[in-house]
């Protein structure tokens, strides 16, 4: 069974090094003709012009013109139009954010003021145009929502390999209106209109409370958080859409026979139809993110030699709707700057327009788990060792060979777990291809090949159980011992050469990877003893099945081949 093994792990790492990372499937010049045609057919939409009183601060200290940095004619790389077209709608789109909160905020303040002097029947008509001005946003906000994570999963890396840094639009900030928003339009209105139930006023303020507490926290902090991210653009006008105006224009009204919450909140309907026109419809997002509707812009098909893209994503999105995935939505990966977790890798099916980012995105997230994995494996294996070593234990050579011995009837039994981790990684990156200008596959091949290495030293037959079992034809009774002592001498140093050996590896997981808490880990226990010490040691072999459960199977990895 093991040579078997092993020699299936040796082919595997020779089509890793041979095809894997030699092939190339994604041609930048393609994704880049594709991004230049986007580029192209927004710079012409008019949408633009409302925003010529902003100016962009680019690297070379000079304010420019959004339009003169996107136009055709613009001699600004590729890479640097979409930077200032992130920056440009990150600022825009946190005033709409802004324009949102205020004018919400007034109008809940307006209902508590109802509330407080007992107004019944204006406090009902308040809070369902409150509820109503907030569910109402729901269309606008994803639309926004969508620009931002088109542009998220736009790969300018392969735009510009010597680009350090990365613009970051605010798709995770704006989700957070878009989630709230769709939370409102699922509440039953209907408690509203019944004056005659003696709940409607409880009912009425809880939403009242349920939307402050949102604005006041989660949207308040969110705004916050946007508001760093907008350093180089620059505006010398006053805020177009402010509550401040818009308050001065109801008191100015003589004879008003509406009250202001149904002011503010037609306001806000009209304010939901003007930015999804100017900043979404007038933009050219609409025929960019619209992959079937005539006249939208050409996604390219990317070519792959084991595999089409239709069959890629199909491949994606069974593997993704696999009920494992719930559990590692709290993981995050940090992809161009971008942190990134699983939950929002998950939101949204595999298609054209993300499969590129999607599928790296998920090798980084598998990437990162077993790499983690592998760390806390040797580190157990360590510490089961240095126990070994103690005065107690090294000083009864029995014991000591009994020990060894449980050390590595256990890492034989564990073996499948690294032929599983390795297959998988092989067989992900073979559905991804070739990625330009980063280092991921240059990680992943050591990590693989640390894997491969630590197979080889364990399947090398230097480590015979049969030996250590006092089973050999030898009538020397310490060749056991020192046997024993040699092995241990060998894994260690196997393990710690192979460890140090890799910084870069060890260097690259702790940037890709934000500290993680695991659904399933080894932990070292924070005691041992001559006692549970077999029990230490065969927590790898129940380690190393629950990986097999939680990290393969129930993630549907077991459908790649």
């Amino acid at each position: 069974m093991l040579p078997k093994l092993f020699y299936s792990i040796c082919y595997t790492f020779w089509i890793l090094t041979t095809k894997c990372f030699v092939s190339c499937k994604i041609k930048p010049k393609t994704y880049e003709k594709y991004l230049s045609v986007v580029i192209d057919h927004i710079s012409e939409q008019v949408g633009w012009d409302s925003m010529q009183h902003l100016k962009i601060n680019l690297s070379t200290g000079i304010n420019y013109n959004i339009k003169d940095v996107i136009c055709k004619g613009s001699r600004i790389i590729l890479s640097k139009k979409f930077d200032a077209i992130i920056h440009i709608l990150n600022y825009m789109y946190a005033e709409v954010i802004k324009t949102f909160i205020d004018h919400i905020s007034a109008i809940a303040k307006r209902c508590q003021e109802y509330y407080d002097f007992n107004q019944g029947d204006n406090l009902l008509s308040c809070t369902v145009l409150l509820q109503s001005a907030v569910e109402n946003s729901k269309t606008m906000f994803e639309q926004l929502y969508n620009v931002m994570n088109y542009l998220s999963n736009i790969d300018f890396k392969i735009l510009a390999s010597a680009k350090k840094t990365f613009s970051i639009p605010i798709v995770d900030e704006i989700y957070t209106f878009v989630e709230y928003a769709t939370l409102k339009s699922q509440q039953n209105i209907q408690i509203f209109i019944d004056l005659n139930d003696p709940n409607t006023i409880k009912d009425a303020y809880k939403v009242i409370l349920d939307v402050n507490n949102f604005i006041e926290g989660k949207g308040h902090k969110t705004y916050q958080k946007i508001k760093k991210k907008n350093s180089l653009i620059v505006n010398n006008h006053k805020p177009k859409f402010s509550l401040e105006e818009n308050l001065k224009d109801y008191n100015a009204q003589q004879n008003k026979n509406f009250e202001l919450s149904y002011y503010l909140s037609e306001w806000l309907n009209m304010y939901y139809v003007e930015i999804s026109t100017n900043l979404y419809n007038n933009l050219g997002f609409e025929q960019v993110l619209n992959l079937y509707e005539e006249g939208s812009v050409r996604h390219p098909v990317y070519l792959y030699e084991n595999i089409n893209q239709k069959e890629g994503i199909e491949l994606i999105n069974a593997i993704t709707k696999e009920s494992g995935w719930k559990s590692l939505k709290p993981i995050y990966i940090v992809f161009n700057d971008q942190v990134i977790s699983v939950d929002r890798i998950l939101r949204h099916p595999a298609d054209r327009l993300n499969f590129h980012c999607k599928k790296e995105h998920i090798l980084r997230v598998i990437k990162c788990i077993y790499t983690e994995i592998l760390f806390k494996y040797c580190d157990y294996v360590f510490f089961l060792i240095d126990f070994c070593e103690t005065e107690k234990v090294n000083s009864n050579d029995v014991m000591y060979t009994n020990f060894v011995r449980q050390i590595f009837d256990a890492i034989h039994k564990t073996t499948k777990m690294f032929d599983i981790m390795y297959k998988t990684l092989v067989s992900l990156n073979e559905l991804i291809g070739e990625y330009f200008h980063d280092n991921v596959n240059s990680n992943l091949k050591c990590f693989c090949s640390l894997i491969s290495k630590l197979l080889e030293e364990i399947n090398s037959g230097n480590y015979s159980l049969d030996v250590l079992d006092g089973k050999s034809d030898t009538s020397e009774q310490r060749v056991p011992q020192l046997y024993a002592k040699t092995c241990v001498k060998n894994i260690s140093t196997c393990l710690n050469y192979h460890k140090s050996k890799n910084r870069s590896l060890i260097m690259s997981h702790d940037k890709q990877c934000p500290l993680q808490i695991l659904l399933l880990k080894i932990d070292i226990p924070k005691s041992i003893n001559t006692k549970n010490f077999s029990t230490a040691c065969n927590e790898l072999v129940v380690f190393s099945k629950n990986f097999i459960k939680v990290y393969y199977e129930e993630l549907g990895l077991n459908k790649l081949k």
